[in-house]
């Protein structure tokens, strides 16, 4: 269960959009989703947002209790079906919940017209063009204002019955007066939460006050005692009578976490970083106390690889104490060992949760380690599947029908006016030499359904596959008409690439496939994954070792990678086939975690580290690239390479999140990419290339951290080999693709980052930015969904259809 905001993370200046979002927890497949009111504006600085928003939401049995609405009164939803069964109008204003023996415990912020009054106001400055929140220096005062007028509110802690929505006690007043947040915890019958320099104790089934302590921090409860600790000493009270049982100094200088772990106490903490104000950025380190006396066990003191902690408190379990430094750390509570996992990390304020025998990683927008980590929403398990092996096997190839010997590849005389593989060649330059004219209308259009990868346009025939449904179409280029369809054994994420009268791709199932291109007989495929074993991802079953659809072609071989991550499931496999007979020429492991070992190798900087994710692939005729990883032709590994075009977070990502762009040049400049530190890299959201130029579609300036102040989109120009931009155009569209054809530049989606407001295709003279020419499309392309063949464009559109502009 997750409650998570779902604007587009490009235009952050967007509403967002709240959503409570339920799946399973063993498959991740949606079951349900239903949008609720904010809990906080969007619009604040990271790290802005209070702790305690991480405690609205319980789950227990059939039933998530949740605010729906940052004023909302709690509501009890039906865990299957998303369904509110109570409302509990008493509660309005609830900022934490707990649920403990079948009693609800909130703490409840008064909603006085002040706090509506300012929300509303922030309201309406999220929607102001030149809105002052979009700057530091000019949100703080507005953010001050707003914390302040909040913490004025007055608090209560009540006990509720679930069940009949009865309040059963309630605290207020100089009962409750400086309740800290996120300090109202149970054990037992037994109720506490600190207010001032008070620890407080009340009865869990009367509220009656049963003691009252002054202490340090409250930080951790357990059956015998309460762990307070401060800057100086680590005090335990008795559960019972709130006498002190002993004190110990602390020995750490800034303490973040207590957690109670196989009968002993863990304190977690941070030591002084010269020149710097927050103590995060210093290093981070353990010690295991004993809970009878508080003698200090252990002091665990991992490595300090540079930069600060993750902005979320760390977890533990029986076994580990679960670091966020840099990903995701396992401290080992028996040995002190420490198992570095920088390659995954959690969402911001929450981080990771270890549960049901699984870790499991929310989505974030972190920039370091961009090349290694994974994005998205995983759920990883502690080892592979018993005799799995992290050495790649021998693969497994099949013959199809297409395979005989007057069946073989012939070479068909392609020209220029094709567009044979992803972005028209193996550079992925996006741009064709052959003309299409400024002057369009539309051919024809091919309703083809589901979800569209951009096209591929060879041999008279386009080739385009729906995503989700496992499909490869061929359509007649001239007429529209459908030719043939193959379904694939899982999603296919890319075109085909056309070699000859092959159609060559591979698929999420683990396998590559080639095409008779005349009809659509299987010549051969081969199993590529190092094993036959599925994983549910994106609602649907694949291979843990995925290939992307798009296959690099060159001189007769095909080169892809197989795998997800160079840390997960034996890494990725590099592979090097025999493009007429799919026979297996080279497998080059890129295995990041040392073989013997498995553990990660050293971060030889804070915001890169070795590491590789799953890509298409691209050549420049003499290197082969996996992002920004080189290997030569025969697919050795190599330290340098040429520049090139790259991208961050995958060529097929259309999220668009902050810090993650598309590159030309040789690889990433730290975390983002660009942020003007590399002065060699070109970057943008989108870019294609002729030999003259390269031409994208990107931010005028790009903020090292604060997406609210990168300049406006624009397309521009770049003269090969030249640093200065040639020019630069404002455009009314959010570009969603684009190509070169000869000397003019296509352009075309939604006006204004909205698809409502209907899409555009433009033609831009790629000499000096000047529009030519403007229609508008009944849909948005897809992303990166438009080739160049024939004199004529041809469109994925959102809609699932295909269209061909040409000549009147």
């Amino acid at each position: 269960m997750d409650c998570r905001a779902a604007a587009p993370v490009a235009f952050l200046r967007q509403t967002s959009r709240w959503h409570l979002v339920a799946r399973d927890a063993y498959n991740g497949i949606l079951l349900w989703k239903r949008a609720f009111s904010p809990w906080f504006p969007h619009l604040v600085n990271w790290g802005s947002a209070p702790s305690q928003l991480q405690r609205r939401l319980v789950a227990v049995g059939d039933r998530i209790y949740v605010t729906l609405g940052l004023h909302a009164p709690l509501s009890a939803v039906d865990a299957a079906t998303g369904q509110t069964l109570n409302l509990y109008e008493q509660t309005r204003g609830t900022e934490e919940v707990l649920y403990h023996k079948g009693i609800l415990l909130l703490v409840v912020r008064s909603v006085t017209d002040e706090r509506v009054a300012e929300l509303d106001k922030w309201a309406q400055l999220e929607k102001t063009k030149q809105s002052p929140l979009y700057a530091r220096e000019t949100a703080q005062p507005f953010l001050d204002r707003f914390r302040g007028i909040e913490n004025k509110a007055s608090k209560t802690v009540l006990a509720l019955n679930p069940g009949t929505g009865r309040v059963l006690w309630k605290k207020a007043g100089t009962d409750v007066a400086g309740l800290r947040s996120v300090t109202l915890c149970a054990i037992g019958e037994r109720v506490l939460y600190q207010k001032g320099k008070d620890v407080v104790c009340l009865d869990l089934r009367t509220g009656q006050q049963l003691w009252s302590e002054a202490s340090a921090a409250l930080r951790v409860v357990c059956d015998d005692c309460v762990i307070c600790a401060g800057g100086k000493t680590v005090t335990a009270l008795s559960v019972e009578t709130g006498k002190t049982l002993w004190t110990q100094p602390a020995s750490l200088t800034d303490i973040r976490d207590a957690f109670v772990a196989g009968g002993s106490l863990w304190l977690g903490g941070f030591k002084p970083c010269e020149g710097k104000r927050s103590p995060a950025w210093g290093p981070y380190f353990a010690t295991q106390r004993d809970l009878a006396t508080g003698k200090m066990l252990m002091h665990v003191e991992p490595e300090n690889p540079g930069h600060h902690h993750r902005c979320w408190r760390n977890k533990a379990t029986d076994r580990y104490i679960l670091g966020g430094r840099r990903g995701v750390e396992f401290i080992d509570l028996q040995t002190g060992d420490v198992l570095w996992h920088s390659w995954v990390r959690g969402v911001c304020k929450y981080g990771v949760m270890p549960c049901n025998g699984l870790l499991y990683a929310p989505p974030h927008a972190c920039g370091c380690y961009i090349a290694a980590k994974l994005t998205g929403f995983y759920a990883l398990a502690s080892e592979v599947d018993p005799g799995f092996s992290a050495k790649p096997d021998q693969g497994h190839l099949e013959h199809g029908p297409a395979y005989s010997e007057e069946s073989r590849i012939r070479q068909s005389g392609a020209t220029d006016q094709d567009w044979p593989t992803y972005r028209h060649d193996a550079a992925r330059s996006g741009s064709a030499r052959y003309p299409v004219p400024v002057t369009l209308s539309r051919r024809w259009q091919a309703d083809i359904g589901g979800k569209l990868t951009s096209p591929t346009v060879a041999n008279g025939r386009v080739f385009v596959a729906s995503v989700e449904e496992h499909r490869i179409c061929a359509i007649d280029a001239d007429s529209g008409r459908s030719m043939w369809d193959f379904t694939a054994g899982a999603r296919v994420d890319s075109p085909p690439t056309v070699y000859a009268n092959r159609a060559i791709f591979g698929c999420r199932d683990g396998h590559v496939y080639s095409l008779r291109a005349s009809d659509g007989a299987l010549a051969w495929r081969l199993r590529a994954a190092r094993a036959d074993r599925r994983i549910p991802a994106c609602g649907q079953l694949e291979s843990a070792s995925p290939i992307p659809g798009s296959v690099l072609v060159e001189d007769g071989t095909a080169y892809f990678a197989a795998g997800r991550s160079s840390y997960l499931d034996g890494g990725i496999d590099l592979y090097r086939l025999q493009a007429e007979t799919g026979k297996t020429l080279s497998k080059t492991p890129i295995y990041s975690p040392d073989p013997e070992t498995g553990r990660q190798p050293d971060q030889y900087g804070p915001c890169y580290m070795p590491g590789a994710l799953e890509d298409i692939l691209t050549s420049d005729g003499q290197y082969v690239y996996l992002r920004d990883m080189v290997f030569d032709k025969q697919g050795s590994r190599q330290t340098t390479g040429k520049p090139h075009l790259f991208t961050l977070t995958g060529f097929l990502d259309d999220a668009w999140p902050h810090r993650s762009y598309w590159i030309f040049g040789t690889r990433c400049s730290i975390s983002t990419g660009c942020s003007g530190r590399d002065k060699d890299l070109i970057s943008a959201r989108l870019l294609v290339s002729d030999e003259s130029a390269i031409y994208g579609y990107g931010r005028a300036r790009l903020h090292w951290s604060n997406a609210l102040q990168d300049g406006a989109y624009r397309l521009f120009a770049v003269k090969q080999g030249e640093a200065t931009e040639a020019w630069e155009k404002a455009v009314a569209i959010q570009v969603r693709a684009m190509v070169l054809a000869d000397k003019v530049l296509f352009v075309a989606g939604p006006q204004e980052s909205d698809e409502k407001q209907g899409a555009l295709l433009m033609a831009i003279s790629a000499s000096d930015g000047t529009e030519l020419a403007q229609y508008r499309l009944d849909s948005s392309p897809v992303f990166d969904g438009m080739a160049a063949a024939y004199g004529r464009l041809y469109v994925s559109m959102n809609d699932g259809s295909l269209l061909c502009l040409g000549k009147e």
